[in-house]
């Protein structure tokens, strides 16, 4: 942009899904084929929530309560590179508590699609999914497995 060009700043709506990120701030975000992903940070406490914006103006918020999982974190960092998201650094709510998570790295592509109307059920030390409805995509066929005591990572079961 050259320096005899102006800036304009536009706000984008809340989002068309009844669900959307709090208030925050000492959050971490970046962008990644098409998404904006945001972690944790502070409102009045410090959030431990994940949520992905998509150029239709929609908000995913995705799971983040696994083991492997950072804590609530603030004033951390996360970049994009292909294909993955590396969460940094940060802080817990007290200064005095040691972050038991420096570096956080997340799969986008082993990550299923959020869904709902689909059936879960656990076998064994494993959560398997499958089928759902997904958004405009309609009705799925998609079989998931989640191992508990291996990765906490969704290959995909065929």
């Amino acid at each position: 942009m050259s320096q005899s060009s102006p800036a304009l700043w536009t706000q984008l709506p809340p989002g068309s899904s009844s669900q959307s990120p709090c208030d925050r701030y000492k959050h971490a975000c970046c962008s990644n084929d098409g998404y904006v992903y945001i972690l944790g940070g502070r409102d009045s406490k410090c959030l431990r929530d994940f949520w992905r914006y998509s150029v239709c103006n929609e908000w995913t918020d995705l799971s983040c309560t696994s083991e492997a999982a950072p804590e609530e974190l603030e004033g951390h960092s996360m970049v994009a590179h292909k294909g993955f998201l590396y969460v940094f650094g940060g802080m817990l709510d007290s200064p005095y508590t040691k972050c038991r998570c420096v570096l956080w790295v997340f799969d986008i592509a082993l990550m299923p699609t959020n869904r709902k109307g689909h059936s879960a059920v656990v076998l064994g030390s494993a959560m398997l999914v499958y089928g759902g409805f997904i958004d405009m995509k309609g009705s799925s066929q998609d079989f998931w497995t989640l191992d508990f005591t291996v990765t906490q990572q969704w290959p995909t079961r065929t």
